[in-house]
């Protein structure tokens, strides 16, 4: 809008939204990031343009259709919370996603991995299969309108603005087509009637986008693309993306049948398609770690590992840790005994644990085993946490980095693997790590003649209180809507060493009583003369000393975590200070995600 609409909009809703930015733009009004005042929350806010509103057909459809997507509750499909008209103003406001659309993610970083798709695809056919059954089609699905919200990369369907109730009247005049036709079905394209079926067809034309980079259909008029869309058959995708395993390619093709009789009845049936393609594909074709079998006690090692991170992070510590539980439908055991990761991780986001610390249990995997094999008992922990005078069993540094996400994450890259800290990538978990996923960064294990830690605290083997990491866990989080900060935050287990100093505790407490009670009966014997009175002063000497070593114990444990604490501020502080530098005096280096995407350290090679 013009500025002066713009302020007359402000204006009219005056007391209720403040408008602070336009966010997106279609052919059916202008949207708007604006707060409501009364509750105090992010909304967002479409508005029919006036020109357009002057029109009341358009005015009541605008309204109207606002009022039917309304009724819709479903956790894939965005709340519509008012639909209004003041002064000359046709408006409704929806809940405000905090995110980027599939678009926008399509052209930051291409085509995504099968597992990713599948789960954009499956949640956004849950949505629309809810919306059908409603008696609403949707009409425009696109990656424009699928948004990603940020932190749990949840699906959500969004704009049925130009939707259609099958159960009302039209308000549309006959021969109008509405869409946007590279992703129209062919009874769409040529007027027909149209059903569910419509928008499984649109929704498979994403799907071979997210998977291929390319569209089925293109060309540069628009009426050239719809005559596609009528008279070609699709290309398989196949054909355009040979890595793509074939069951998950057969879904795609069977969603773009020009017959809609061809196609899967309904969103329901095409969600359990995508799951099954996936299960049948074979491992190799699936990128990243979601068919990695797990055995039981690893699985509850991982769920009882994240819901620890979960209730660190929120500082409400608990001093016992329930496992999360699943029902058979939402978990199953495979053939050898064990659970497929990605069950494992689906079940434990069922249990209400956020998705984020999932991943960072998952993370820790690699020293899974050696952790299960050294896990403490219940009574055990309850000791160890009376010995060191702390429950926490990580350590973590969070700070938030003025800088776009796509510039920390490469000053990571540049910062990360050379010296003085010289980590060294090993993989990514649960995605790329601007969507969330985790970097997951070896620590060199020093040894003497190498290089000294800056602090002069070597925090990757302080072994007189076995703080054990071997590894830092890595996770972004943008911050802004545009995002323009992003808040680094970096974990480490400090679990490994758990075993061993519940051991040197007890043996630690036990030599010194030992000691104690022996020189507290010496000076008995031979400085009172008390006799066999002096197992008095023995067991005072005892307790003494025990309690004074476990003291001197507790304080030097919490003197390394503070230091361990030190070096990883220094790390991240060391991003943050690269990104001041680099808008001062350019860029720091050529090609800076080389180090970050394998490239070793010459620190690392000595």
């Amino acid at each position: 809008m013009p500025a002066e609409p713009f302020e007359s909009l402000q204006q009219s809703l005056s007391g209720q939204y403040v408008l602070e930015r336009e966010i997106g733009r279609g052919g059916m009004g202008i949207v708007y990031l604006a707060r409501e005042v009364r509750l105090d929350r992010a909304v967002a806010v479409k508005v029919l343009p006036r020109e357009m509103g002057a029109n009341p057909e358009l005015r009541e459809r605008f309204l109207r259709e606002a009022r039917t997507a309304a009724q819709l509750s479903h956790p894939h499909i965005v709340p519509i919370l008012r639909a209004d008209e003041i002064d000359q103003f046709a408006f409704f406001t929806m809940a405000f996603i905090d995110g980027e659309n599939l678009a926008e993610r399509l052209r930051a970083r291409g085509p995504l991995a099968p597992v990713d798709t599948v789960r954009v695809l499956r949640e956004t056919a849950w949505a629309l299969a809810y919306a059908h059954a409603r008696g609403l089609v949707h009409r425009d699905v696109k990656p424009e309108n699928i948004m990603i919200e940020r932190g749990t990369n949840r699906a959500i369907v969004t704009d049925f603005g130009i939707a259609r109730d099958q159960l009302a009247s039209s308000l549309t005049q006959d021969g109008m087509v509405l869409g946007t036709v590279h992703y129209m079905s062919p009874e769409q394209a040529t007027g027909d009637p149209l059903d569910g079926r419509s928008d499984l067809y649109s929704l498979g034309v994403v799907g071979f986008q997210l998977l291929s980079g390319r569209l089925p259909f293109d060309a540069e008029q628009a009426a050239a693309v719809l005559v596609q869309q009528v008279t070609r058959p699709a290309p398989t995708l196949a054909s355009v993306a040979p890595d793509v395993p074939r069951p998950l390619a057969a879904v795609i093709d069977r969603c773009l049948s020009k017959a809609p009789a061809d196609r899967y009845p309904d969103g329901e049936a095409l969600a359990e398609a995508l799951a099954a393609a996936l299960d049948a594909a074979p491992p190799a074709a699936v990128s990243g770690s979601a068919n990695e079998i797990v055995n039981t006690e690893q699985a509850r090692a991982i769920w009882l590992r994240a819901a620890q991170l979960q209730a660190e992070a929120s500082t409400r510590l608990q001093a016992r840790y329930r496992e999360p539980t699943a029902s058979s439908s939402e978990i199953t055991p495979v053939a050898t005994g064990g659970y497929r990761l990605q069950d494992v991780e689906f079940a434990a986001s069922e249990a209400g644990i956020a998705a984020e610390y999932v991943a960072l249990a998952i993370a820790e995997r690699p020293g899974l085993r050696a952790v299960v094999a050294s896990e403490l008992s219940l009574r055990q922990e309850q000791q160890l946490t009376r010995m060191l005078g702390t429950s926490d069993r990580s350590i973590a540094c969070s700070r938030v980095i003025r800088g776009t996400p796509r510039a920390v994450l490469e000053a990571i890259g540049r910062i990360f693997p050379v010296h003085p800290f010289a980590l060294k990538l090993r993989e990514t978990v649960g995605g790329h790590p601007l969507d969330g996923g985790v970097m997951v960064f070896d620590i060199p294990q020093f040894r003497s003649g190498q290089i000294a830690s800056p602090l002069g605290v070597n925090i990757f083997s302080y072994r007189m209180t076995q703080i054990e990491l071997h590894q830092l866990n890595v996770v972004l989080k943008p911050v802004g809507s545009p995002a323009d900060a992003c808040e680094v935050t970096v974990y480490g287990d400090l679990r490994r060493g758990l075993q061993k100093n519940w051991r040197a505790d007890k043996w630690f407490a036990a030599g010194a009583g030992t000691a104690g009670a022996g020189a507290g009966a010496a000076v008995g014997l031979a400085a009172l003369s008390l006799g066999p009175v002096a197992m008095v002063t023995a067991v005072a000497g005892g307790a003494l000393l025990a309690g004074a070593s476990l003291a001197w114990y507790r304080w030097l444990y919490r003197y390394a975590l503070r230091k361990s604490a030190e070096e990883l501020e220094r790390l991240v502080a060391s991003v943050d200070e690269s990104l001041r530098a680099a808008s001062i005096f350019g860029g720091m280096r050529p090609d800076p995600l080389t180090a970050l995407l394998g490239a070793t350290s010459p620190v690392l090679d000595q």
